[in-house]
Order: C-alpha cells, then sequence, then structure tokens
C-alpha cells in the first residue's frame, strides 16, 4: 500500500533523520533546541539556494535575476570589499530602498563573514551619522537620496561610500557601484565563518533617546528563516494535511523595507530557502501591487497588517485576477479584527489570513496566527512557532504568572539576538538567563494563545516601524522655547498608531503646532514627526511620583480628538 499520500508526523519531522530533526545546543550557556542540519552560516545558506540556480530570485520594474545571478553577484561585492580591505567582523552599512543592489551586497557582507548594519533608510542624514559612530563602520552602500542626506558630512569623515544608482558622484571617498566592483576580478577567498559569529546589526528604537543596535549571529538568523518554515511544517503535520506539492514556484512581493526585520527576514532571506519569487517595490502602492499579484502570478502577500488592509480595500480588487494567491498577511505590528475580517470577506475566504507577532530582537521569530484560528480568536498574535519558541508571562517580581494572567511577555529560542552593539548594560537588562524581555504586556490562554493587551517600552509602533517616545522628546527638549513635553501614541485605523505630543511653552513665548513639527522634521525621519501636537501654557499634569503623566494626556488628547470629530460631522 502507498504511503505517499500521508503526512508525516511531528515526530518524523523533528526526530532522528527528520527534515528538522532537533538537537541540543549550548548557546552563550543556555541549552537550546536547534537544528541538526542547519547550515552554519550564512554564505552557506545561499549556496544551497543553487539548488533553484535558473529559477528567477528577484524581480524590480523590468529587471529580473536568477538565483545564479545572486550568487555571481554577492561574490563580486565579496571580492570587491575584500579588496578595500574588509575583513571578517569588520561592519559595513547599507542605507538604501530596496534595489537589487541592496540584496546583492547584504549577501556579499554576510558571505564574507562582516557585520552588516542594515541602516533605516528613512532616517535623516543626522540619524545616520547617529548609526555610522554608534557601529563603528567604515564603509557604506547608498543611492542617491541617502548619498544626498551624507554629503553635509562627508569631508569631515573616514568613509568608502559606494553610491548606487548615482551615475555622477562627488564628495570625499565617493566611488560609484560600477567603480566599486571594478576593483576586483569577482573571485573572493572565502574565510571561516562560526555559528555564533555576529552577521547583522539592526537599529531598533524604544524606551532610550537613541536607538539601539541589536546583533544577530549567523545561526540566530538562520534558526529565524528555518524555524518558520518548521513551524508550517509541523502545523501541516499535526492536522494531517500532506506537502503541497511543487506545482509551479512560490512568490511573494517584498512590501517591506528591508533594514526591518519583517522585510528582511519575513520576506527576502526565506525565499532562499524556498526556491521563492521576490517581487521588489520602489515603495508601497496598494494599486501597484495588485498589477503585480495578476502580472507575477503572486502565491503569498505579506506586509505591515496596514498594507493587507489596504490591499483588499483598493476600489479595484475585484478588477485583477488574484487566482494565484493562497495567503494574505502581515506582521510588524498587529492586525485589528477588523483588518482580518475585511480579508477574509473580500477574498471570500480564498485565500489564507494569517498575523504574526516578533521583533528585532527575535529576528521576526515569536508566534503567529491564521486562518480558523485567526477567525476564533481575532485579537490574538498566536501560539509560539514550535518547535523552537518557548514564552511565557511574568510577573513584576520574577514569578511566572498562571493562564489568563496579565504580565510581561517573554521569549526563548535559538533565533534571540546575542545582545546591544556596545551596550552591555541594555544587553543585561534585556536577556535574563536566556529570556527576552520582550516589554509587551500581555496574557496567554489555556491553549497557549498570547495576547498583547499593553506596552511597558515607552514606544510607538507607527505602520509597523518602531519610535521611541523618548527619542522624539529628546529633540523637542531642544527647542529654546520648549518647557516641557510629552510623546504619546494614538490609536489610527490605517497604521494602528500615531505620533503625538503634549508640549509646554516657555512664559512669555509663542509657538505653533507647525514650529514643532517642522523642528522635529530637521532632526528626524519624516515618520517620527508628530501628527498631533497640543500647546500647553501650564505644566503637563503629574503623576504622584512627580513624572508627567503621559495616559492622563493620551486619554485627554483622545477625548479632544472626538470632539474634534463631532463639530467637523
Amino acid at each position: 500500500m502507498s504511503t505517499q499520500h500521508l503526512a508525516p508526523t511531528a515526530s518524523e519531522l523533528l526526530g532522528p533523520g527528520g527534515a528538522y530533526e532537533l538537537v541540543e545546543t549550548d548557546i552563550n550557556g543556555v541549552r537550546l533546541p536547534t537544528f541538526k542540519n542547519a547550515p552554519v552560516h550564512l554564505r552557506e545558506y545561499y549556496q544551497a539556494a543553487l539548488e533553484w540556480a535558473d529559477a528567477t530570485f528577484y524581480v524590480y520594474e523590468d529587471e529580473r535575476y536568477t538565483f545564479a545571478d545572486a550568487w555571481l553577484q554577492a561574490e563580486r561585492v565579496a571580492a570587491a570589499l575584500t579588496d578595500l580591505g574588509v575583513k571578517p567582523g569588520d561592519v559595513v552599512g547599507i542605507a538604501m530602498r530596496n534595489y537589487p543592489e541592496w540584496v546583492w551586497a547584504y549577501m556579499g557582507i554576510t558571505a564574507l563573514g562582516a557585520i552588516v548594519v542594515a541602516m533605516n533608510a528613512w532616517w535623516s542624514g543626522e540619524e545616520m551619522m547617529y548609526g555610522i559612530h554608534d557601529s563603528g563602520l567604515k564603509t557604506i552602500f547608498v543611492d542617491r537620496e541617502r548619498l544626498e542626506h551624507l554629503s553635509p558630512y562627508l569631508d569631515e569623515q573616514d568613509l568608502d561610500v559606494i553610491a548606487v544608482r548615482t551615475p555622477h558622484t562627488s564628495g570625499r571617498g565617493v566611488r560609484t557601484w560600477e567603480e566599486f566592483l571594478a576593483t576586483s576580478d569577482g573571485s573572493p577567498k572565502w574565510p571561516d565563518i562560526a555559528a555564533d559569529d555576529h552577521a547583522m546589526i539592526l537599529y531598533t528604537s524604544g524606551s532610550t533617546a537613541h536607538p539601539k543596535g541589536a546583533v544577530s549571529s549567523h545561526r540566530a538568523i538562520i534558526h529565524s528563516l528555518l524555524g518558520w518554515e518548521a513551524g508550517a511544517a509541523l502545523a501541516r503535520a499535526q492536522a494531517g494535511r500532506p506537502q503541497r506539492p511543487r506545482e509551479s514556484q512560490p512568490s511573494m512581493i517584498l512590501t517591506v523595507p528591508l533594514f526591518h526585520v519583517t522585510g528582511l527576514n519575513g520576506q527576502l532571506l526565506p525565499s532562499f530557502g524556498s526556491g521563492r519569487k521576490v517581487v521588489g517595490m520602489y515603495k508601497w502602492d496598494a494599486e501597484k501591487a495588485l498589477a503585480i499579484i495578476e502580472r507575477e502570478g503572486i502565491t503569498h502577500f505579506s506586509g505591515v497588517p496596514t498594507m493587507a488592509y489596504e490591499l483588499v480595500n483598493s476600489p479595484n480588487y475585484d478588477n485583477y485576477d488574484l487566482s494565484s494567491l493562497r495567503s494574505i498577511g502581515g506582521g510588524g505590528a498587529a492586525m485589528t479584527p477588523k483588518h482580518s475580517q475585511c480579508i477574509d470577506e473580500r477574498s471570500q475566504r480564498k485565500t489564507r489570513a494569517s498575523a504574526a507577532y516578533g521583533m528585532t530582537e527575535t529576528n521576526g521569530l515569536a508566534a503567529s496566527n491564521a486562518g480558523d484560528n485567526l477567525r476564533q480568536r481575532p485579537t490574538s498574535c498566536g501560539r509560539p512557532m514550535a518547535p523552537l519558541v518557548q514564552m511565557r508571562i511574568m510577573a513584576r517580581d520574577g514569578s511566572e504568572v498562571p493562564r489568563g494572567t496579565t504580565g510581561e511577555i517573554q521569549i526563548k529560542g535559538p533565533m534571540l539576538f546575542s545582545g546591544y552593539w556596545n551596550n552591555p548594560e541594555a544587553t543585561a537588562d534585556a536577556l535574563v538567563d536566556g529570556w527576552l524581555r520582550s516589554g509587551d504586556i500581555g496574557h496567554m490562554d489555556e491553549e497557549d494563545f498570547v495576547y498583547i493587551t499593553d506596552r511597558e517600552k515607552d514606544m510607538i509602533i507607527r505602520g509597523g516601524e518602531n519610535i521611541g517616545c523618548p527619542e522624539v522628546e529628546a529633540v523637542i527638549f531642544n527647542h529654546a522655547k520648549v518647557a516641557e513635553c510629552a510623546v504619546f501614541g494614538i490609536p489610527d485605523e490605517r497604521l494602528g498608531e500615531t505620533v503625538a505630543a503634549a508640549v509646554m511653552v516657555k512664559p512669555t513665548e509663542l509657538l505653533t503646532v507647525g514650529d514643532i513639527q517642522s523642528f522635529v522634521g530637521e532632526h528626524l525621519a519624516r515618520f517620527k514627526v508628530p501628527e498631533h501636537v497640543w500647546i500647553y501654557q501650564e505644566h503637563l499634569p503629574r503623576t504622584a511620583s512627580g513624572k508627567i503623566f503621559k495616559r492622563g494626556l493620551r486619554l485627554e488628547a483622545l477625548e479632544r480628538l472626538k470632539l474634534d470629530e463631532a463639530i467637523a460631522s
């Protein structure tokens, strides 16, 4: 009797000889489950994708590249970096849109054993210089816009700047992409790389005045990628569903910037493991995304929840052939019940709605909720992703709370980051005995579904992008006419949250909302500029301990917005 139609069991997948065989590994003194046959480092991971050498890997407008093309470009980048003097362990930055060169640079840097800084391309020049100085990088890949941001600072910096898609360059240390590649014959000498060597720094905002550099190892990134694979295979096994035969190449739109863990670890890098085609966009546009889905036969759509919501709410949604789509999901921020319900209704349940929870510090892998589970528990971010992720809810006294009780969500697994770059105090506060203190507040039910209800960190998540309130406050405080300020988040149906500020003006001074917004915009990226500003002539309300009462200000702000809406209607 043939057994080809039967799904493998969980024990067959995870046990000896299984596709995702688990072993225990000591990582920084903590015993954790790891995949026995995982690639040791990212270079090995990229090379394994040459199984699909001739298949299309990356599409950008009218440009198309195969997996073989991608690896050839990565080799050329690695060889040219070597000629520049870049060695394993050196730090190299990338700051640009999702051009193909972003991908080749990332592959080349990490394949060489250097550490890539995936810099936020929305940063101002001032913020870019902070990242450059904090990371200590001496080489950076930029596009035309980012080169313009850096230009005022270049004469005072000792930087090698490689300008992508910028035909005419000027400034100290600047050369074009073509000039950079021409310095080498494209045959790198590959150094040894250990699994726990540093591979990447992603800057993340939170409870400090400046973003912190979250450092991840090759092992952590690879286990994040394989964790999603194994989790999906395990879910099929537990449901008794056989592996779906590969009738056509899977494909996905790269909707999120590659400096974001969702775009990088959630969309681009997993494609090496599955032979998936990735279609890059210059910037997010729901109408263009619909056209791409039809033209490229896109099978999976994922972005921040706002994007999925805008996609299915497009007035032209029904005018496109979207029959190739198998799933529409979101990560990087909470998916509201309204969003997931809308996806179900517009797709007539022909596509599977999904939501995910992860952080920069978890390399994107933490929990997932999809299909019937999401319909039944629309406010849950899902269960911890088996077989790697452990989650628990902890009280302030360090004890684990009973199911259903609120506390801090903590996460454990081999995909966790190694620590914050040059910041041992912040690292010690975030990582305790192998557990990551997420700063998110919530509870877990009897069936392991996790619900996030609040945030301990002083942070706003706007359209999937983290904004540290102290960072924005520090800029506002620098305005000569400001006496006090508080920054907080306001709920927003499209973006999840938007930035709001309450500002007390110094006595006898005059200050407008526009003054504050313009001032912040001079120093920080546009997405950090407060969309709502309230000017106060008196001191901002305080708690009994003397701290500014942000929760009260937020409630007051919401009442003002409701009143404004009522007057407008």
